[in-house]
């Protein structure tokens, strides 16, 4: 991955692949800085390595293993969030945001002469999946005023 990271961009040898996936990060780091019901639960650097990973195994790895002189498709590792109402709120109230990045993403791509999300399985649902995973949503179901009661209820309780 690195080696791949590290490949110029045709027609600029001072860019390289490293820095349109820096402008991607910078991309989906806005929505996050924008959104005050979503948070990275890591460091820059740390998530832009996890980005990186996700990227160049999603859309660069080759998908397909010689097998005997015939190709064979690896089939893909289903999504499965850990918490299936939360993975609801968020694909439905972001699933527009996410599908803008993911836009924007071509765009970038697009502008450097490489192909990175421009192929048949190029879709923005992996991205959401990815940003469910390896972001901080907050609850939409959790009510603050209804847990200082509950408290208070409690307390009282044992007054008696």
């Amino acid at each position: 991955m690195n080696t791949w990271l590290l490949t110029h961009i045709p027609y600029d040898k001072e860019y390289y692949i490293k820095d349109v996936l820096n402008e991607v990060y910078d991309e989906i780091n806005h929505f996050i800085e924008c959104t005050p019901e979503l948070e990275c639960d890591y460091e820059e650097s740390t998530f832009k390595r996890i980005l990186y990973e996700y990227i160049f195994q999603t859309y660069v790895k080759q998908t397909y293993v010689n097998v005997k002189q015939t190709y064979v498709k690896q089939t893909k590792d289903v999504f499965i969030p850990y918490d299936e109402e939360l993975y609801e709120y968020f694909s439905l109230k972001f699933s527009q945001d996410i599908i803008d990045i993911f836009i924007r993403m071509k765009e970038i791509t697009q502008r450097y002469n490489l192909d990175l999300f421009h192929r048949k399985q190029g879709i923005s649902l992996d991205l959401v999946d990815f940003l469910f995973d390896h972001l901080l949503v907050e609850d939409p179901y959790y009510d603050e005023v209804n847990e200082e009661n509950n408290l208070l209820n409690t307390i009282d309780e044992r007054d008696l």
